[in-house]
């Protein structure tokens, strides 16, 4: 059963269509009828972009319809392998700061930063570049989206180009690592928030504990005991004697409601090998006085894709996944679903999102917004 999601409101409020295609059967790109498109916006897995490289060409070219298009990873919901996200508008969309695939190469890129315990090998094995692309849904509010290795759909190591005839910016028709879009203001409502859900269990239900010294990335102490105690301690994340279980932390910086969320690194002989220190995300900047908390992730909430979970609530959203893990190659059912489609847009991706600034990797993290 097809549904669509349609806007009309008063005045000059933007309308527009979103639709999200999973496990797509000889797949078109289809324009609304309800309403003239201006633009359109569309996320798709590798498998699906040489379809929707030639729709777009012909589209652009019949309709002058300003376009946008990147190679994901997954869908939503349920982080499908096999999918198109589409947002169609009645007004342009606003497209600067583009950078060309060919200006990037990451083999000249300094390697990895060191967690402050593992190792960080020099060697590269396979060309890597990243790339992504920001996206403006409304005032303060934004995700930053990074792109798929599509080489093996359409020979580019990162599919992400526009095509706007009417608009004066670089790069149009070109290949790009980076882009940034700013969707027509009203289409996002003020009202709206992200959710964010994920599949953290607690190791301290309820409890935050002050960091009382740290260095860089890595927490010496808590609550001026041993920080790694708190992992070695806990018999909730000890008993299932699992090195697939991964630990998160939430940190809640002194004096503020702001919260970020950072994976904990795990190296040599366990939490306590480094003289009890906890290495958080190289990203991370923890400082005295800021509150942490304690999640871990179970493998069965990292490798299982939970489809019985309610689809009810990505009606009328924008969504946004960090990717579950792949146990089986293209999934273990990809053959034997029918295609659905469902009144969202958005996408997933293996190696997480950043949403107003804050980095969501955990797998199954997700956020979405309700925009009715």
């Amino acid at each position: 059963m097809q549904r669509q999601f349609f806007r009309y409101l008063k005045t000059k409020s933007p309308q527009f269509h979103a639709r999200s295609t999973i496990n797509t059967l000889a797949f078109k790109l289809q324009p609304p009828t309800k309403f003239t498109p201006q633009s359109v916006l569309i996320f798709s897995t590798p498998t699906n972009l040489p379809q929707i490289i030639e729709d777009v060409i012909e589209l652009h070219q019949r309709n002058n319809i300003q376009v946008v298009v990147a190679g994901i990873d997954t869908m939503v919901p349920f982080s499908a392998r096999n999918g198109v996200s589409e947002l169609w508008l009645d007004q342009r969309l606003k497209i600067g700061n583009s950078l060309l695939l060919e200006e990037r190469d990451d083999l000249d890129k300094p390697p990895r930063e060191s967690d402050g315990i593992n190792p960080v090998s020099a060697r590269k094995n396979w060309k890597n570049i990243q790339g992504h692309l920001s996206l403006k849904l409304r005032h303060e509010m934004d995700a930053n989206i990074n792109l798929a290795n599509t080489v093996f759909s359409t020979g580019s190591i990162l599919t992400l180009f526009y095509f706007d005839s009417e608009t004066n910016v670089a790069h149009s028709g070109q290949h790009l690592c980076e882009l940034e879009v700013a969707l027509p203001r009203g289409v996002v409502p003020n009202h709206a928030t992200g959710k964010i859900e994920d599949k953290w269990t607690p190791l301290y239900p309820g409890k935050s504990f002050k960091i009382t010294n740290c260095v860089g990335n890595l927490l010496k102490s808590i609550e001026k005991n041993p920080a790694a105690k708190y992992l070695e301690n806990n018999d909730k994340l000890m008993s299932l004697k699992s090195k697939d279980t991964e630990v998160f932390v939430k940190l809640r910086k002194k004096g503020t409601t702001v919260v970020d969320r950072f994976k904990v690194t795990a190296g040599g002989g366990g939490w306590g090998a480094k003289a009890d220190i906890i290495a958080l995300s190289p990203e991370a900047k923890p400082e005295r006085g800021d509150e942490v908390e304690f999640f871990m992730v179970t493998p069965n909430n990292r490798f299982v894709k939970h489809k019985e979970d309610d689809v009810e609530k990505f009606d009328h959203t924008f969504a946004f996944i960090s990717s579950y893990e792949e146990t089986a190659y293209n999934g273990d059912d990809a053959d034997t679903e029918s295609e659905k489609i469902y009144e969202t847009f958005g996408c997933g991706s293996e190696l997480g999102f950043y949403f107003n600034g804050v980095k969501h990797h955990s797998p199954g993290e997700t956020v979405y917004i309700k925009l009715k």
